[in-house]
């Protein structure tokens, strides 16, 4: 097991080729386990009314779980034995669901006018998976407003009160996103429900610094975050994903050694896949991507031991 804590997002996890995905499910679940300490399902969408859609495909509706069966639009019926063996078999510890994505903050909009619902839905896949966290991937092209920020502290607040914690997943904005930290902190009892904040490094957020992103959150009172570059996350894409192989990862992550950053997330399994379903035996592996996060974290300690 890695070191660290390393995520991956799960593209269409149990889901996408169903029933023929490129690669067999319980294979995704092995690989998965050698090293992946945390599954984040990519991507929920929510529709009016709050029924719940992974991607396309209909998950939660009215507090019930929607399998394909009996000619019925749904999930692959073998979900639940697949999560059981994801949480059982290995290094993953948590399972987190994504809200959003590129181009759709109308999940966000119907999240808010449907919350009672979206707060069923939601207590149904911790109940019946065991999700540990949502995760918030708000991507605007509008700009980042105050009214979007008392959106994302309403729905945070909402994802906490089911017993549920938070990440954020942002690319940009980070006065907008620290910003809802402290209100969600100020309203929430100076309890902070979210605990993490995947920074997006690849995409629209190439550019970014996650030590730039430590110091803003370190900078803003009242966050309730205790070690800003732990919270900090920073993720990045793969093979297949518009990204590079683990060896560029590690000389990422070596680069960070030592800042205080104490993890990393991947982008996305789906790449990851569909990599090794074209190329075969010797494509990386999502414990090949693991084991390059730790050994380039771990690269100041290996130097501090030569010395």
């Amino acid at each position: 097991m890695s070191a660290y804590p390393i995520a991956i997002y799960g593209n269409g996890l149990f889901q996408d080729g169903y029933p023929n995905p490129p690669i067999a499910y319980d294979v995704q679940v092995e690989q998965l386990n050698a090293g992946i300490t945390t599954v984040i399902l990519w991507s929920i969408h929510i529709h009016a009314g709050g029924d719940l859609y992974l991607n396309d495909t209909l998950f939660v509706s009215d507090g019930q779980i929607q399998y394909a069966t009996d000619g019925k639009s749904g999930v692959n019926p073998d979900f639940p034995r697949l999560i059981t063996s994801l949480m059982t078999g290995g290094s993953v510890k948590d399972l987190l669901v994504s809200v959003g994505a590129w181009g759709t903050t109308s999940d966000f909009s119907a999240w808010l006018a449907a919350r009672d619902q979206v707060k069923t839905n939601l207590g149904v896949l911790q109940s019946t998976f065991g999700v540990t966290g949502v995760d918030f991937d708000y991507e605007s092209q509008d700009g980042y407003t105050s009214a979007d920020q008392s959106m994302i502290v309403a729905l945070t607040l909402d994802v906490g009160s089911l017993g549920l914690f938070a990440t954020y997943c942002p690319y940009t904005a980070s006065d907008f996103w620290t910003g809802c930290l402290t209100a969600v902190y100020q309203q929430n009892n100076q309890q902070q429900i979210v605990r993490l904040m995947n920074l997006q490094c690849y995409a629209g957020g190439s550019g970014n610094s996650p030590t730039d992103w430590a110091r803003a959150v370190q900078n803003t009172p009242d966050t309730g975050v205790a070690d800003a570059y732990a919270f900090i996350v920073p993720g990045y894409a793969v093979i297949g994903a518009d990204g590079g192989d683990p060896a560029s990862l590690e000389q990422t992550f070596a680069g960070l050694a030592g800042t205080g950053i104490t993890g990393g997330f991947l982008w996305n399994s789906g790449g990851i896949w569909a990599t090794e379903a074209s190329e075969g035996q010797g494509a990386p592996l999502p414990s090949d991507y693991a084991q390059a996060i730790t050994n380039g974290l771990g690269a100041s300690a290996k130097a501090s031991a030569k010395a």
